[in-house]
């Protein structure tokens, strides 16, 4: 026979540690209340739990771009408010005006490329005190507007969809006033450690719809240096756009400078091999910048919207007024013109020179009192006058031999 087992619970004990047996409806009431409770906290924090993880998981860890809001628009005696000045406005000016009166000579040609839709010209120079390599460079887009070009030039939106080598630009600050702009823009380079760029640039306004742009190197409270980055300490540059007289096409111009951190020779080799690719890749965008320019966005606050005009005083000193540009432009279409037409004329004299060669000697092999001799001869001549450019010496050649052997006969 088993052996049962009995256990005698002592109501007054349970009683003493505050439970009742008595009721069992209590007891029930009790034991639900304690399971939703437990059920409830264990869902609030695994419901906290999942948000972070999700927020940690899905969360960009680089920011492409930020809207200005009120708080990163600068005031009135802010940093940026003075990071780019009117001064650094008439320092770009004057190399950009010495390069349009051809002043500029210390500079060493670098490319000169073109095709139907765009055309670029680079020349460089080393700075006396040592500093980095220099650029002066034109760019002429066919068939676009200076509005157009200028928000494609400073829509670092649009440019970081197709520039592989932009990976991040955030806009820091804006100064309300000014106009100055702060952002920082991360590029990566193949083989290099990606470049940091903190950087200040304003617009101006021009007449006849040119614009101007002076953009700086500089620092930024919330923009600390990064281990992982290298910083680029060295960059200034500026540039104008303005349209071409007599044709629907814009003129950039660009002056430039940047110490990236690479040998300077190497930088060079760099720069002369891959830059025209890169003005074909910016062209091909423009393109596609311009048939969707009407569903651009444009109501954001930057440079672009806060640009003011240029001061007259710069005006007068640089003549940029739009008769002085057409002066200057004219000057240059006449000279080429000039030089063109003289070459034409060259040209006509050459080949009527040639003309008469050809007729006079085919009348004289058709003399029959000529001896084999002087038809040969004569045969060879008209030979390689008819010949292109740069065998034109032949002659000269024969009358140098000539009188050798005239002189060597008149010895012996």
């Amino acid at each position: 026979m088993g052996v049962s087992k009995y256990y005698v619970v002592d109501e007054r004990a349970l009683a003493s540690c505050g439970l009742n047996m008595s009721g069992s409806d209590d007891w029930t009431r009790m034991s639900w209340t304690t399971v939703w409770t437990t059920w409830l906290a264990l869902g609030i924090i695994c419901v906290f739990s999942l948000s972070k993880a999700i927020f940690f998981i899905w969360r960009r860890p680089v920011v492409k771009s930020q809207e200005a809001s009120l708080s990163t628009i600068a005031k009135v005696g802010s940093a940026a408010s003075t990071r780019v000045t009117e001064e650094d406005l008439a320092q770009v000016l004057s190399v950009l005006s010495q390069d349009d009166n051809g002043e500029n000579s210390q500079w060493e040609q670098v490319i000169d490329k073109q095709n139907d839709s765009v055309s670029y010209t680079a020349k460089r120079r080393d700075p006396k005190d040592g500093g980095a390599t220099e650029y002066l460079s034109t760019t002429v887009h066919e068939n676009c507007s200076t509005q157009v070009v200028r928000d494609y030039y400073m829509d670092s939106d649009f440019k970081a969809g197709w520039d592989r080598t932009l990976v991040q630009h955030k806009q820091l600050e804006v100064c309300s006033v000014t106009g100055t702009e702060v952002g920082i823009l991360v590029k990566k380079f193949p083989l290099m450690t990606a470049r940091e760029y903190v950087l200040a640039w304003r617009l101006w306004e021009g007449e006849d719809e040119s614009y101007y742009c002076v953009i700086k190197a500089c620092e930024h409270p919330d923009a600390p240096n990064q281990v992982k980055y290298k910083r680029v300490e060295v960059y200034n540059s500026g540039w104008r756009i303005q349209k071409v007289p007599g044709r629907a096409a814009v003129e950039v111009k660009m002056i430039h400078q940047e110490d990236g951190g690479m040998q300077r020779e190497m930088a060079k080799v760099a720069f002369k091999r891959g830059i025209w690719s890169y003005v074909l890749k910016m062209d091909t965008q423009l393109r596609r910048y311009v048939s969707n320019y009407g569903q651009l966005k444009k109501d954001s606050v930057n440079a672009v919207s806060l640009a003011q005009k240029v001061p007259e005083s710069l005006q007068a000193t640089y003549g940029l007024g739009s008769n002085s540009r057409q002066e200057i432009t004219n000057v240059g279409y006449q000279r080429e013109g000039s030089d063109k037409r003289q070459l034409g004329r060259q040209s006509s004299q050459r080949k009527l020179a040639k003309g008469l060669l050809l007729v006079g000697g085919a009348v004289f092999l058709s003399q029959g009192s000529a001896s084999l001799g002087a038809k040969i001869a004569t045969a060879c001549i008209v030979n390689r006058a008819m010949r292109p450019e740069g065998s034109s010496n032949f002659l000269k050649r024969i009358v140098d031999r000539t009188r050798v052997h005239r002189v060597r006969r008149d010895v012996l």
